[in-house]
């Protein structure tokens, strides 16, 4: 396992970390909510939109952002207080004892009290609540895009001037994902090569 000492990291250790982070996050979760639509998203997808995807969504869904923040915050405490706080009242149980080891779990919520290094540990938890929330977000897209009639949102006007009415799903720096109303298979459009513009349509 390993283990990272905060005291032996510097400003730059940290910058690398984080990049790292926000590309494998960016990665899985797309890769997860596209490919839920059957689209290979790595044939789609750069580093930058990898780094982004995951900033530019929290950015963009406030109501998303609020949820996760508030779950982050909920797991922390646990985590850190309420965990510990549960166990030393549930030790004392006559029923609880039967089930498990009591000197064997003091003694592991003991060492665990004295490790101070949360932050690996918050950050895999923020990693599975965000990859879980795309998986949610797909699943229920692709549930709603497949079984109900599609009311297009955007407009996408060609380089010849030709015009299609779709429901956006996603972009990226290169690539536009889209249903077109009457299809049930998603499509990717290469942004550079083909449009001229992307009109939101009212609601």
């Amino acid at each position: 396992m390993i283990n990272i000492q905060e005291s032996k990291l510097g400003l730059q250790d940290y910058f690398y970390i984080g990049y790292l982070y926000l590309i494998i996050l960016g990665i899985v979760s797309d890769a997860i909510f596209y490919g839920i639509f059957g689209v290979s998203y790595l044939n789609y997808t750069t580093i930058l939109d990898a780094l982004i995807s995951p900033v530019s969504l929290l950015i963009n869904n406030w109501k998303i952002s609020l949820f996760l923040l508030l779950m982050f915050w909920l797991m922390y405490l646990y985590f850190t207080k309420w965990m510990f706080l549960f166990y030393k009242k549930l030790r004392t149980k006559k029923w609880y004892a039967k089930v498990y080891n009591i000197e064997k779990w003091d003694k592991r919520y003991e060492e665990l009290e004295k490790k101070k290094n949360i932050i690996p540990g918050m950050m895999f938890v923020f990693f599975l609540l965000f990859v879980s929330m795309r998986t949610g977000m797909g699943i229920g897209m692709k549930y709603k895009y497949t079984n109900k009639e599609i009311v297009p949102d955007h407009t996408l006007i060609f380089k010849d001037n030709s015009k299609l009415d779709i429901r956006k799903i996603g972009q990226n720096s290169a690539y536009f994902f889209y249903f077109i109303p009457g299809e049930k298979v998603l499509t990717a459009t290469p942004i550079a090569d083909n449009l001229k513009q992307i009109k939101r349509l009212p609601k």
